[in-house]
C-alpha cells in the first residue's frame, strides 16, 4: 500500500454522508442500448446519483445511439429509475464560442449544477506540450466558468494523467491550481489519473480547500499504465484517509467509474465498488 493506513472510529455507511453517484461512461455500450433499463440496473445497486456525459458530444465516443435525445427527455428517464443527475461531462470543443451557448442550454434543460470540462484542448494532451499550452487552456477555462456562472451553474475541469506530469520543473497541476480561478473554475479530481502517476491525492485534497466539487471514484496501482480503474479495495487507495480528506476538502459529488471492459463486467466491477463504499463513513 501507498498511503498511510487510517486509525480512528470505524467507518461505517456511505461515506461523507452524500448518496454514492457512478459516471456512466463506464457502462457506456449498455447504457446506449437501453439507458433506463441500464440505469435501473445501476439504481438496484444502491447508486442514487448518476454522472452523465453529454449524448450529443459524445457521439463518436460510445453514445451514438443516444444523441439525438432530448435533454428533457434524457431527465425523464433518470427520474423513472429512481435517480439523480447534478453533472455532466462535456467535451472542450463544446465550450468553444460557436457552441458553448446550445450546450448551457442543454445543461440547463437537463436540470445540472455543474458542467465539466472532460480534457483540455488537444495540444495539451501531446508528449511536446508546453506550460504556454496549458496556460492557453487555463485561461480559457476562467473565460468559460464565467459563462457557465452567469447561467447559474459551476464549471469544473477533470483531470487525466497529463496534469500530473512536470514541465520546466513544474507540475502542470500545480500550476492548474494557481491558475485558475476557484470561483469559476472548480476541480474534479480522476483518482486513477493521481494514483497512476505515483502522486498522492490526499496532500491535495487537504491543502486546497474548496477547490473540489467532485471526484472520480476508483481505484488504482501506483505506476499502473491506462487509466487506472480497479474496483475499490484492490489497489493502493487508502479510502477512509481518503474519505477524510475529501469531507475536509469540501468535496460535494464523488462517482464511481468502472472503465473495466471483458472479460471484467463492468456492472459487477459497481456491484463490488458499492459493496465497498457502503461500509465507510466519515
Amino acid at each position: 500500500m501507498v498511503y498511510l493506513s487510517w486509525r480512528g472510529s470505524r467507518l461505517k455507511a456511505n461515506p461523507l454522508g452524500m448518496p454514492v453517484g457512478f459516471q456512466i461512461y463506464g457502462v457506456r455500450e449498455q447504457a446506449s442500448k437501453d439507458l433506463e433499463g441500464t440505469l435501473k440496473q445501476v439504481a438496484a445497486l444502491g447508486y442514487k446519483r448518476v454522472e452523465l456525459c453529454s449524448f450529443p458530444g459524445y457521439v463518436n465516443s460510445g453514445f451514438g445511439a443516444l444523441a439525438s435525445m432530448k435533454a428533457a427527455d434524457v431527465r425523464k428517464v433518470i427520474q423513472n429509475a429512481g435517480m439523480g443527475a447534478e453533472s455532466c461531462h462535456f467535451q472542450f470543443r463544446q465550450y468553444e464560442d460557436a457552441a458553448i451557448g446550445e450546450n448551457i442550454a442543454y445543461a440547463k434543460e437537463l436540470g445540472l449544477k455543474y458542467m465539466i470540462m472532460s480534457s483540455p484542448r488537444e495540444g495539451a494532451q501531446k508528449p511536446n506540450v508546453t506550460m504556454d499550452d496549458w496556460k492557453w487552456n487555463f485561461d480559457h477555462m476562467n473565460k468559460v466558468g464565467e459563462r457557465v456562472k452567469a447561467a447559474s451553474m459551476q464549471f469544473g475541469y477533470h483531470n487525466h494523467g497529463n496534469e500530473w506530469k512536470t514541465i520546466d520543473g513544474v507540475l502542470v497541476y500545480d500550476e492548474l491550481l494557481r491558475s485558475v480561478d476557484a470561483k469559476l473554475v472548480q476541480l474534479q479530481m480522476d483518482l486513477g489519473g493521481v494514483v497512476t502517476t505515483g502522486h498522492n491525492p490526499i496532500p491535495y485534497l487537504e491543502n486546497n480547500p474548496g477547490r473540489f466539487c467532485s471526484l472520480h471514484v476508483k481505484d488504482a496501482k501506483t505506476g499502473e499504465t491506462g487509466h487506472g480503474s480497479v474496483e475499490l479495495g484492490q489497489g493502493d487507495i487508502d479510502w477512509k484517509k481518503l474519505f477524510v480528506a475529501a469531507k475536509k476538502s469540501g468535496v460535494r459529488n464523488y462517482f464511481v467509474e468502472m472503465e473495466v471492459r471483458p472479460p471484467k463486467d463492468p456492472v459487477e466491477a459497481l456491484r463490488v465498488s458499492y459493496a465497498y463504499l457502503h461500509q465507510l463513513s466519515v
